[in-house]
This record gives C-alpha cells, structure tokens and sequence, in this order.
C-alpha cells in the first residue's frame, strides 16, 4: 500500500497560496483521474481516500491519498496515524509540497535529504521517526523582500499561475512514477 500526501494549512484563507500548491495540485489529480471523494475521520486528522490503482503488468495496489486537516506544522499527527495503522512504511509515502529553494515550476522528486526549514516536513520526520519517505518539491521561487512565512502565505500571481499550470503534467508523472513502483 502506498501512500501520497500534501501538505498545506487547510483553510479558505490560505486557497491559492504558496504554501498550498501540493494541496491544489494533488486536488487536480484526484479529478482528472476520477479517484472519488475524500472523506474526513477525526480519528485520523485527515480527509483521506483509498481506491486501487493500476500498476504496468496488470497488477493493482491499494493507494491512500491523505489530506491532513491540520495546520502544515502539525502534518506529521495525521501522517503518523494513517501510517500506523494501514501499516505502511516510510518508503511507501510520498509528500509533495512548496519548495521555496527551487525556482517557481522547477519540479523535483527526492528522497530524505532535510527539512531545510519545512516545518510540516520536521513534524512528518518527527512523528514516523524516520527521514526515508519521497518528496515531491514544487518549486514556488523565493521573495528577498519579505520573510519566508509572510511569502509562502501570499496568493500566486496570474502569471505565476500560468507557469504551474504548465508543470501539472510533469507533477501528475512523477505522482504515477511513484505509484508503478
């Protein structure tokens, strides 16, 4: 069983925003591949949904899409818990969340390398007590006119969006390379 998990702060306020990109693009995936509907169990702290997918060769794995409900910085609560009980190893997850050290659109999958200051992955880190879960980073550039947190916060700008709606095709790949495995 795989897991696949995006990190964002799940309320209206933050709709759009930076730091929610893994948020808005795992929600255009769910859709274009018609996977279902999440559905929140407070035991978990999650929206989550589970359907079957189809690996190369005809094979199907069970796959958990989870959708914590926590604050980004608490991730970790929510990703323990679904983990812990559907039994699944931190090198069967995968993460995909803002990355403020690749320029907007750069795409990059990697395995455990730092938190590099994200806190929602500290907290995943923390709480699975490994570092051996993928990552996939979406680059969202990095402002020096403003902090970090005041940054990852603002709404992308139009054109900013047009750039990201460009890689949705290269995020969708690398969410299926992870799934054939």
């Amino acid at each position: 069983m795989k897991l696949i998990v995006w990190l964002w702060n799940p309320w209206p306020q933050y709709n759009n925003t930076r730091h929610n990109i893994g948020a808005t693009m795992v929600e255009k995936f769910v859709k274009r591949e018609q996977l279902g509907e999440l559905k929140y169990d407070n035991k978990y702290k999650a929206e989550f949904l589970t359907f079957l997918w189809n690996k190369e060769g005809g094979e199907t794995e069970q796959v958990l899409f989870a959708n914590p409900q926590t604050y980004m910085n608490a991730s970790g609560d929510a990703v323990t818990l679904l983990a812990n009980f559907y039994k699944i190893t931190p090198k069967e997850i995968l993460v995909l969340h803002d990355e403020i050290e690749l320029p907007l659109g750069k795409i990059a999958l990697k395995s455990w390398w730092g938190a590099a200051g994200h806190n929602g992955l500290r907290s995943i880190t923390t709480k699975l007590a490994s570092p051996d879960f993928m990552r996939l980073r979406i680059g969202v550039g990095k402002a020096s006119n403003i902090g970090v947190a005041e940054y990852v916060l603002q709404p992308f700008k139009p054109n900013e969006w047009e750039v990201l709606e460009w890689k949705e095709e290269e995020i969708f790949w690398f969410m299926r390379e992870f799934l054939k495995k």
